[in-house]
């Protein structure tokens, strides 16, 4: 044979086997992980007009409507403000979520996953539909995988995955309501007054801001403060006061304790808390009451003569008071406009808030006070 003949046969050979590798190929599609499960919904964000979340039996539990300047409300909860943060983060993490891998198709799995249609009464997600957008989404939203994953499938597709971001799709109305009712720091609070159904009165006040301690107006006869700054609590209570629950504010007849809380700038806060079924409940009402200066305010003649007087030359203290009193008259619109939009937002609702707070908010004298010692008592 000669080396001609080799070469060619070694070449056959070759291209024999090249054919052999091309037979034995069978092309798939490309791996679906790390793809966006939604792909069309991180451009459609800001056309969602409405967000629905539907619990097993088919059960409502919060629509989330989308109104101006990108704000959102409950229905279920007569229109109430939604946490907008916590709708935001959910959009996002929808419009995100990329595909970790496929799971089951076969729906005598899903429940394992939490992914079966929410019409069973037994479903362990939720649906979450968004409408809005050209492309509506509809997706059963199921169990988590550690602390960033969870199961989701399309409620019309059979396919469902494992996805790298986690809504955090909140399972009951009141997880999707903005939770912060007041927030008025304890150092702007100068008195608190209390009154009860039957008569009693509390109040609790500051001298000044620079005050450590809320003092006890009228102490009776043989009893003192159990310790020094026990009354702080009402004084600091509305610094970090949060919902439960919501409803309308309507009238009712129902025994209420009446609290008044007054800054030092004029902020007054009236609270109205009554206990209904081992709930507790508190409405509000919001208004500015100025502050009583320690002289007589200056008139319209009095203000004009005193800026002449600066415009003129006059010493620097004069100049001083014209601005001082531009300032507090400014604070004090300041304050007159905070209390106007505490008003309007507070007002028409009713509140349930946690009972620890409720009993802050309507202290007794004996929750204050003990008697005094014997030996003291007799001196």
């Amino acid at each position: 044979m000669t080396t001609r003949t080799v070469s060619v046969l070694a070449a056959a050979l070759v291209v024999l086997g090249a054919v052999a590798l091309l037979a034995q190929y069978d092309p798939q599609p490309p791996a679906p992980g790390g793809g966006l499960l939604l792909p069309d919904l991180g451009e459609d964000l800001d056309r969602i007009t409405r967000v629905s979340i539907t619990g097993a039996g088919s059960e409502p539990v919060a629509t989330l409507v989308r109104g101006d300047e990108g704000s959102w409300t409950v229905a279920e909860k007569d229109g109430y403000p939604a946490d907008v943060e916590k709708v935001r983060q959910t959009l996002i993490s929808l419009a995100e979520a990329r595909i970790v891998e496929p799971k089951t198709a076969n729906p005598d799995f899903y429940d394992r996953l939490g992914v079966e249609g929410v019409e069973d009464e037994a479903a362990g997600g939720l649906a979450v539909m968004l409408a809005g957008a050209d492309t509506p989404v509809n997706v059963i939203v199921g169990n988590t995988e550690g602390t960033s994953q969870v199961y989701i499938r399309a409620a019309d597709q059979a396919q469902s995955f494992l996805v790298d971001r986690n809504p955090d799709v909140g399972n009951e109305t009141t997880d999707w309501l903005a939770n912060e009712i007041l927030a008025v720091s304890g150092t702007r609070m100068a008195r608190v007054t209390v009154t009860h159904p039957d008569g009693e009165l509390v109040t609790v006040s500051k001298a000044d801001s620079e005050q450590s301690n809320f003092d006890l107006d009228e102490i009776p006869p043989g009893r003192e403060l159990q310790y020094a700054s026990v009354a702080n609590v009402m004084g600091n209570v509305l610094s970090n006061l949060n919902l439960q629950d919501v409803e309308p504010r309507t009238a009712t007849d129902e025994p209420v304790t009446v609290t008044e809380f007054v800054t030092f700038d004029g902020l007054a806060i009236i609270a109205e808390s009554l206990e209904r079924e081992d709930e507790r409940w508190v409405a509000f009402r919001a208004e500015y009451r100025p502050p009583a200066e320690e002289s007589e305010p200056q008139d319209d003649q009095a203000r004009e003569g005193a800026a002449a007087n600066a415009s003129e030359g006059a010493d620097d203290e004069v100049a001083a008071d014209v601005d001082d009193l531009a300032d507090e008259q400014s604070d004090a619109t300041d304050v007159a406009a905070e209390a106007f939009d505490l008003d309007q937002r507070l007002s028409p609702w009713r509140y349930r808030i946690a009972g620890y707070q409720f009993d802050q908010m309507t202290r007794r004298l004996d929750d204050l006070l003990r008697d005094l010692p014997e030996e003291t008592a007799d001196e």
